[in-house]
């Protein structure tokens, strides 16, 4: 439900007003993520430890320098349409893109190893930071 408030001067003369929803972000990423889920309309397959797993090139050089360069410096990758990860398990990639496409991930000691070597090396920041706050509540 949108809150109310009181128009400023500047909109009262110009009849101007940013409407902004508050769930569109969340409804978008979350159709992105079902698509993702359902394999359809994703462009780019990536491969770690033969495990493959579809996403978006626009979603993932959206949160991580490494695919953004990856995808759009000319390099080998940004034409493909499968993309072999070495250095990153199939159970850190899968926690890393349901970071990217949720904006949450649920940390155990099982998985941190995995998660930080995968969000380390594609650099996803905002997963790294999680992962530090929950490894200081941890130890």
């Amino acid at each position: 439900m949108p809150s109310e408030r009181c128009l400023s001067v500047q909109e009262m003369l110009t009849g101007q007003r940013l409407c902004q929803s508050s769930s569109h972000n969340d409804a978008v990423l979350a159709a992105l993520n079902q698509q993702r889920s359902d394999g359809i309309l994703c462009d780019i397959t990536l491969i770690a430890e033969e495990q493959k797993f579809h996403a978006h090139k626009a979603v993932l050089a959206a949160c991580s320098d490494y695919f953004r360069a990856m995808f759009s410096l000319c390099m080998v990758e940004s034409e493909a349409d499968e993309v072999n990860l070495h250095g990153v398990t199939s159970l850190g990639l899968k926690q890393a893109l349901d970071f990217a496409y949720t904006g949450q991930i649920l940390l155990e000691p099982g998985v941190i190893q995995d998660v930080l070597a995968a969000g380390s090396h594609l650099q996803l920041l905002e997963l790294l930071s999680l992962c530090s706050h929950y490894l200081i509540q941890v130890l």
